[in-house]
């Protein structure tokens, strides 16, 4: 049985199988992008005591000299400023940044959502918002998506990955966990930007996702209750290659993993 495509309904029942992807069809949808803002903040100086002949406090030093407010050294803010500017001092990487979660269904099989914006299928997430944190985003965009705000677990993995076509890219993924049938017969697909949504066996991801998309989601779900903390990966591989063979699978060596990084703004 093929899932649903109904507007408000929820399209994840169990035991159906995925819809094809509509080739990319639908509107784009806006990247969202920030940056980085350095502040520099102003510190009083010490105030003197009115035995030492000082003015008023925290402004005059002894015998009323000039004040001795102190300020943010001007070659720290120009050398911020030279930097946002290209113009100067070490290179920065500004990576794009995204977030998303993996549910699960008592069969062990994961959810996945349809986009109308990009072929394929993803998990539930997006682009991380100027001054939001990675785990906000992964809620509000679990929330947009599918209607829900289940509650939502720790970091699996964080995935770098690069190339000189998109630049770079940090994608979190945290752990949903099991969602009952309580929260999945509450899901709603807004049917603008998500048109589908169905649960899919792990062995079955890379059917329907992206490689590196696929590759990373077969990691974050081998991380689950592994007690090792949250997991660092490459291009979808785990770094470094010793980690615990429990962990989830282990890439090639650095000079393999050259694959391209995937722009779509999921990542996951």
């Amino acid at each position: 049985m093929t899932a649903l495509r109904v507007p408000g309904l929820t399209a994840s029942m169990p035991g159906q199988t995925l819809a094809p992807a509509p080739g990319g069809e639908g509107g784009a949808r806006a990247a969202r992008s920030g940056g980085v803002v350095g502040v520099a903040g102003a510190v009083a100086g010490e105030a003197p005591s009115a035995a030492n002949g000082g003015g008023a406090p925290g402004r005059a030093g002894p015998g009323g000299a000039a004040p001795t407010d102190v300020v943010a050294q001007p070659e720290a803010v120009d050398w911020l400023k030279a930097t946002e500017n290209g113009n100067g001092g070490p290179p920065m990487a500004r990576p794009r940044a995204a977030a998303g979660a993996l549910f699960f269904d008592e069969e062990g099989r994961v959810l996945l959502v349809e986009p109308s914006y990009k072929p394929g299928w993803d998990i539930p997430g997006g682009f991380i918002e100027p001054g939001e944190s990675p785990y906000a985003a992964c809620v509000r965009e679990v929330e947009e998506e599918i209607g829900i705000v289940p509650p939502i677990g720790p970091l699996l993995v964080v995935d770098w990955a690069s190339d000189g076509r998109v630049g770079d890219m940090l994608l979190f993924v945290f752990d949903g966990g099991l969602l009952p049938t309580a929260w999945r017969d509450r899901i709603r697909l807004d049917m603008n930007e998500i048109i589908n949504c169905a649960f899919t066996p792990l062995s079955e991801v890379g059917e329907v996702l992206p490689v590196l998309h696929a590759r990373r989601v077969r990691a974050a779900a081998g991380l689950r209750g592994q007690h090792h903390g949250a997991g660092y990966l490459e291009h979808g591989y785990l770094v470094p290659a010793e980690s615990p063979p429990t962990a989830g699978p282990v890439g090639p060596p650095a000079s393999a993993r050259s694959g391209a990084a995937d722009s779509r703004p999921n990542g996951g």
